[in-house]
């Protein structure tokens, strides 16, 4: 009983360890792909900005899979900022430079207001941190403020993409804005936005489409790659299931040695005698041998149905997909190898008892 006890933990604890690695693996694989934005960052060189958006995106209509495509340079990568003024406060910050299909590609949208046009030079966009600290409401745009003592009016407050905060800390320009306040950056930045699962496939098109001119100058950052980042998850994640599985299958070897030397010496005199009566010895090993098969068999069947109901019940409590792999049918065959590998030496200890010497002492 105290074998097949700790077989049956072992495989308890196996199966139910599965089940969680895999839920929680599989639950944290599905934020971070919801986190990701199906969006490619395409940098051209500067004298991309003497195009028109329309003259230079025109070639993109015929990739498929491309849903919105515009310009937008971000504040980390024109490295401009800016004072910005109104009712009398002044605060430093940063400048994006862009224009609404751009926005739209970046998954942004306008939280109130009115879109600017492309050849607007005296409109801006703000961020919602932004508007916040200046006391502008979603109410009162249109209101007039000055970026670096020059007056702008506010088209909108606009609310960045879900899962990114860059946008809500900066001032939205059009490139013509931009070019009047000195502030066009040197190199452009178009964000393509893709279906979900299609980036490779698109960027493979988007250097000749975008500046056949010179198409190796054109740089592109792809999203990460949704099911390499699960797979690369759910790979950790069965590495440290491997590891105390290991663990478990060395201590259930120790257990089931333990218990059957033990059962051994306390039947010493039934093996004398049967030895004594002509058993082949082979026949005594074998018995306790397939005593400790049925042992780590039984004991690992009942523990792998006892851990994938834990398992369920986790999930089903927790939130977590129930999930388990295809090789946990393999445990009662597992826990089998289990009982007969703890079960050799004590089998072999066993046909070395001497009948003779068991009659002296009795």
């Amino acid at each position: 009983m105290f074998s097949l006890c700790a077989v049956l933990f072992c495989a308890a604890t196996f199966v139910t360890l599965q089940g969680i690695t895999l839920g929680t693996g599989e639950r944290t694989a599905q934020r971070f792909i919801a986190m990701q934005t199906g969006t490619i960052t395409a940098t051209l060189p500067a004298s991309s900005w003497q195009s028109e958006e329309t003259e230079l995106l025109g070639n993109l209509a015929g990739i498929p899979h491309v849903q919105h495509a515009g310009t937008l340079v971000m504040a980390d990568a024109t490295g401009n900022a800016a004072d910005v003024s109104s009712w009398g406060t002044q605060i430093h910050t940063n400048v994006t430079v862009g224009t609404m299909n751009g926005l739209r590609a970046r998954g942004a949208s306008l939280r109130s207001g009115l879109p600017f046009a492309d050849a607007d030079t005296n409109t801006v966009l703000l961020g919602e941190r932004v508007a916040s600290e200046l006391g502008i409401g979603v109410a009162q745009t249109g209101h007039e403020i000055s970026v670096n003592g020059v007056p702008m009016r506010v088209s909108g407050i606009i609310e960045d993409a879900p899962h990114q905060s860059a946008l809500a800390t900066s001032i939205v320009v059009t490139p013509a804005t931009a070019r009047l306040l000195n502030m066009l950056p040197t190199s452009r930045t178009v964000q393509i936005g893709v279906a979900p699962g299609n980036a490779t496939a698109v960027a493979r098109s988007l250097p000749l489409a975008l500046w056949p001119a010179d198409p190796e100058s054109v740089s592109l950052k792809l999203p990460a790659d949704p099911h390499t980042l699960r797979a690369s998850l759910m790979a950790d994640a069965e590495q440290t299931t491997l590891i105390i599985t290991v663990v478990m299958v060395v201590v259930s070897i120790f257990t089931v040695v333990n218990t059957m030397q033990i059962a051994i010496s306390e039947r010493r005199r039934e093996i004398g005698i049967s030895l004594g009566l002509g058993m082949p010895a082979w026949h005594i090993a074998m018995q306790f041998l397939l005593e400790a098969l049925l042992l780590g068999l039984c004991g690992a069947f009942a523990g792998m149905a006892l851990g994938a109901l834990v398992a369920a019940a986790l999930a089903m409590g927790l939130g977590w997909p129930f999930l388990l792999p295809w090789t946990v049918l393999l445990v009662p065959f597992a826990g089998a190898a289990v009982g007969a590998l703890g079960g050799l030496a004590p089998a072999i200890q066993a046909t070395r008892v001497d009948p003779a010497e068991l009659l002296r002492s009795t």
